[in-house]
């Protein structure tokens, strides 16, 4: 779906037409911003023949995974970066079986081209910054008068932002996780550690390269980028390295929780064989009788006393092991 949005006197204007692109393009005055939801191959082709992309550009544009970068090229520059949404809640941990196929942390990959006078930006499933920016534009003309690159940096803001929603739910589901390894470990927490894991080492391949997206823009001069919106874009750099930063610092918490855990499973199994070895020593007294006397002589020495008698003696025995244990505090 082609969408035009330009100001026209003191209104902001959404148009399908993209015949009118042509006359749009050519006037330098103007700004204007041209959207491109799950384009056509027709609307691909406006890119070739109206824009004058390079084809390298136009065909990264069309191929849904890319790896966030920019390149230069005379006139414009191509720009890709990712919008994250997390999939995966405290509640869906809970889960005992799911889908392999399903990622936890889903991207959505958005082609940015940003001129002298216009911005183009291609996404093939609906982007949510996108979306946002629109309902800015209509509220607050002024956006469009500020030139192309603020409004790249206004998208970079916005993918950039969403990071900081899923750096929370994440806290909150380590938090939890951290109550439950230093409680009792159940069952299935060792498949939560390692989702967690994968859904971190996910958001930090994500974020590494779009890092170095935005040290090139504030450290490059290009020339569709003005003087007064760099401190903009480096203001993005500084929330992403935070986030780079903090994604860091959750993958060794989760390494910690899974060396916690792996210990929290050992020290219960000691404990368990612990208690298996106090029953086998508390009955070995009175197997050693039965066994030595049994196998041993040929007369019986409880076939002359009460049997009540020996029964009492060997639980004595039994009981008075368990307490030497428990004096010991090995019980």
């Amino acid at each position: 779906m082609l969408t035009i949005v330009r100001q026209e006197g003191e209104n902001t204007i959404h148009s399908q037409d993209g015949a009118a692109l042509p006359a749009l393009l050519a006037d330098k005055e103007h700004l204007f911003w041209l959207d491109l939801e799950a384009p056509t191959p027709d609307e691909f082709q406006l890119l070739r023949d109206v824009f004058q992309f390079h084809p390298l550009a136009v065909e990264d544009a069309t191929r849904p995974h890319q790896r966030p970068k920019v390149d230069e090229y005379e006139g414009y520059f191509y720009l890709v970066a990712d919008e994250v949404s997390l999939q995966l809640t405290a509640a869906s941990l809970e889960q005992p079986t799911r889908d392999a196929n399903v990622e936890d942390a889903q991207a959505r990959q958005l082609s940015m081209f940003l001129g002298a006078n216009y911005l183009v930006t291609v996404h093939i499933a609906p982007v949510k910054v996108v979306a946002t920016l629109r309902d800015r534009c209509d509220h607050n003309r002024r956006l469009l008068t500020r030139g192309a690159d603020f409004l790249l940096y206004a998208l970079l803001d916005g993918l950039v932002d969403g990071y900081f929603p899923l750096l929370d739910a994440l806290d909150e589901i380590m938090d939890n996780m951290e109550d439950r390894i230093v409680g009792r470990p159940v069952q299935g927490t060792l498949e939560i550690i390692f989702r967690l894991k994968r859904v971190l080492t996910r958001l930090r391949r994500l974020t590494a390269p779009l890092r170095e997206v935005l040290q090139t823009l504030t450290t490059r001069e290009f020339p569709n980028i003005q003087e007064r919106t760099l401190p903009y874009f480096r203001d993005i750099a500084d929330h992403l390295f935070r986030i780079y930063e903090t994604l860091d610092s959750y993958r060794d918490l989760m390494s910690n929780m899974l060396d916690a855990y792996l210990s929290q499973v050992s020290n219960e199994m000691n404990r368990v064989m612990q208690r298996l070895a106090v029953v086998g020593t508390v009955f070995l007294p009175i197997t050693f009788i039965t066994g030595v006397f049994g196998m041993n002589f040929a007369v019986q020495p409880w076939f002359s006393t009460s049997f009540w008698f020996w029964l009492f003696f060997m639980g004595c025995v039994a009981v008075a092991t368990f307490w030497w244990f428990h004096h010991r505090r090995w019980v």
